[in-house]
């Protein structure tokens, strides 16, 4: 007679290759049966819903909703209906084909890069990032949106990459230097809003989404950010941010264990090179 145990076992099994194939992820995949029949019930519940993006309706995406929401298929999919509202709204499906010659060079980002796992990354270097001055400007929204592109980026790339076979789950990382950062730049009353604003709408719009979360060379001031932020971010993101000093040998041991230097920047003891355009090696 088989145990319960080993029905679980299998059952967590199967349900795992039916989720990324043969190989086991790196990500929380493992459901109990109470869990698998509320994923079910999301399925049906979802059903009539036409979803903008595929990733949308994936497997893996409706399970980080329901953890997002304590497995409430409920909320889970007014969660999910929030996510095609807000795709719809903000014209999500054009955002990779806009003209960002407006931002591209004051505040550069890269996507290019994947750690030892296959998993794509955004990388920036804050205090390259005039938050202050978008402020003034009246570009921040502009800049929220820049950024957005990149979460769009790294997260479709994901998906695309585990289809292919080149990693296993979902999941992507952020890579943020914080070396020279200004209090006046970056810190101004103003400039919060950039990280509030993207805090929530990773949360809200990609939940469970991050692998890992790297702040490197942070200075003492960083604290006020992760004062404002800390209270947005779930405890998934908590868990996977790591906030690192100035200490070069000591975040590179850190990071180096997860990216090949091929992957990373200059700034951050990597061998990757960027042209002024954003994006262009």
């Amino acid at each position: 007679m088989v145990s319960t145990k080993l029905f679980f076992i299998v059952c967590t099994t199967l349900l795992i290759v039916s989720l990324v194939g043969k190989a086991f992820s790196v990500e929380n995949l493992s459901l109990t049966r109470a869990e698998k029949q509320k994923l079910d019930q999301f399925k049906e519940a979802i059903s009539k819903i036409t979803f903008p993006a595929e990733w949308m309706q994936q497997e893996l995406t409706l399970v980080r909703y329901l953890r997002a929401r304590e497995w409430d298929v409920r909320r889970a999919k007014s969660m999910l209906q929030e996510t095609v509202a807000w795709w719809e709204e903000n014209n999500m499906k054009d955002i990779q084909n806009e003209d960002w010659t407006d931002v591209e060079k004051d505040y550069p980002l890269h996507t290019d890069g994947v750690d030892k796992l296959g998993q794509p990354a955004i990388v920036y270097a804050l205090a390259e990032w005039d938050l202050r001055g978008a402020a003034v400007q009246g570009r921040m929204n502009r800049v929220i949106r820049w950024f957005v592109k990149g979460y769009d980026d790294v997260h479709t790339k994901s998906f695309e990459y585990q289809k292919l076979g080149k990693t296993n789950g979902t999941q992507w990382n952020v890579i943020a230097d914080m070396d020279k950062l200004s209090r006046q730049q970056q810190l101004c009353i103003q400039c919060l809003r950039f990280y509030t604003e993207l805090g929530v709408l990773l949360e809200s719009r990609y939940p469970g989404a991050i692998s890992k979360m790297f702040a490197i060379n942070s200075p003492s001031i960083f604290q006020v950010i992760l004062g404002v932020v800390n209270p947005i971010l779930s405890k998934s993101t908590l868990n996977a941010l790591k906030v690192l000093g100035t200490n070069k040998e000591e975040w590179s041991k850190v990071v180096y264990a997860h990216f090949e230097k091929d992957q990373l920047p200059e700034n951050l003891g990597g061998t990757r090179k960027y042209a002024p355009v954003w994006n262009e090696i």
